[in-house]
């Protein structure tokens, strides 16, 4: 711990921040792992079997089978059994917006790992902008050569500033990228889900069934 604030000392101004900022980034980076690890693309088996009871007209029997699971097409599969008496465009608008609010999820503080990526390295500059300026009013002010230790404690907290921007931009910046890299991913699967749901949807004679079998689940 003793060495870690030595690093910051010597880090100058700009080293305070950016270990605040290496803080919310690993939080971050974190907090998105488990989110993304607990929510994994659904069982493909589970879909299909759902989809060809909505087919069939046996809502009871889809909605059993959703119970208790979780996850991005689950949602949309138990938003399309809940509006299966609207009409298609509404049905296919209820899916839109479940899917957005599920993007949403998946990018939230994202943009929080994008900001730190861009001003770590900004920081850092600054920090070594700062040490040089430090070091030439030591020259400027000193007769001679100047204290060679002060001249030296300034380059390194411009060496030691830079060094800590770009440790901390680095893997944030990666990190973020193999995100958004998922969540476009996911979103283009959830498209594709929509699509696929309101095939079914479109395919299936709602009327009677549907009402029969709203009978059985109240």
């Amino acid at each position: 711990m003793q060495e870690i604030w030595n690093v910051l000392s010597l880090g100058g101004p700009t080293a305070i921040p950016l270990m605040i900022a290496s803080i919310f980034s690993l939080a971050v980076i974190i907090e998105k792992t488990i989110f993304f690890a607990k929510n994994k693309q659904d069982n493909k088996n589970l879909i299909r079997k759902v989809e060809m009871m909505i087919d069939e007209g046996d809502t009871m029997s889809a909605y059993n089978q959703l119970k208790g699971k979780k996850g991005p097409n689950v949602k949309l599969l138990s938003t399309a059994l809940s509006n299966l008496d609207e009409d298609s465009e509404r049905i296919r608008e209820a899916l839109q917006v479940t899917g957005q609010n599920e993007i949403r999820k998946m990018e939230k503080h994202l943009t929080i790992l994008d900001v730190i990526a861009m001003i770590a390295p900004l920081l850092g500059l600054l920090g070594t902008v700062l040490g040089i300026i430090s070091s030439f009013n030591i020259l400027g002010g000193a007769a001679g050569i100047g204290d060679p230790t002060q001249i030296s404690a300034g380059i390194a907290s411009a060496l030691i500033s830079t060094a800590i921007g770009l440790i901390i931009a680095i893997p944030t910046a990666i990190f973020y990228s193999y995100f958004s890299k998922i969540v476009d991913r996911r979103a283009h699967q959830l498209n594709q889900s929509i699509v696929e749901i309101m095939d079914v949807v479109d395919g299936n004679d709602r009327g009677e069934k549907y009402e029969e079998n709203v009978k059985n689940i109240s």
